[in-house]
């Protein structure tokens, strides 16, 4: 196949993590950047009561656009009952993709699911639909691992993406029921 139809794969799956989309921002021109809405979709309190902890940080984010997508992504860090397991909450936008939103994420999701690094000693990977989220758990051991739910809007999707240890990675269901939460107050 040709390297462009790949390209905005590629894309859509660094973006689906807060540091890849603020990384992005980052090297995106001033003009471009703008506060964050996506801040005003979930309460820290109705986080830290899903998760059961306690910001550690106050929500940040920003909105970036370009020619070929707009992302808006905001994170928040909830530390948990331990005070040694964090767990970064980003709640992410994503509109003008070059496809529908709903075969993005079954791409982008799908694309995790074949990585070999699920097969190893301690890695977990979960794939479920939950009410109207598409949601994918994917972690293994030393490396952060994710779990996100997505809900498709046209040509983008709302998303929460929760990141932490593999042993400590939130419930698909917890996460999904923020994100449905979050995109009612679009």
């Amino acid at each position: 196949m040709d390297r462009a139809v790949f390209a905005p794969l590629r894309f859509l799956r660094r973006a689906t993590t807060g540091l890849a989309v603020l990384s992005v921002a980052s090297l995106t021109p001033a003009h471009a950047q703008q506060a964050s809405s996506a801040c005003k979709l979930l309460q820290v309190a109705e986080i830290e009561s899903a998760l059961g902890g306690k910001a550690s940080t106050k929500p940040s984010g920003e909105s970036v656009n370009s020619p070929d997508t707009d992302l808006d992504v905001c994170s928040v860090t909830i530390s948990g009952p331990g005070q040694h397991v964090f767990h970064t909450v980003s709640i992410i936008i994503a509109k003008k993709l070059p496809m529908d939103g709903g075969e993005a994420i079954r791409m982008r999701n799908g694309g995790t699911a074949r990585e070999q690094q699920w097969k190893t000693t301690g890695a977990r990977l979960e794939q479920k639909t939950v009410g109207s989220a598409i949601c994918i758990l994917a972690g293994r051991p030393s490396v952060a691992g994710h779990s996100t739910c997505s809900i498709p809007r046209g040509k983008g999707y709302v998303e929460v993406d929760v990141t932490g240890p593999v042993e400590e990675l939130v419930s698909l269901e917890k996460v999904a029921a923020l994100v449905q939460k979050a995109v009612t107050r679009l």
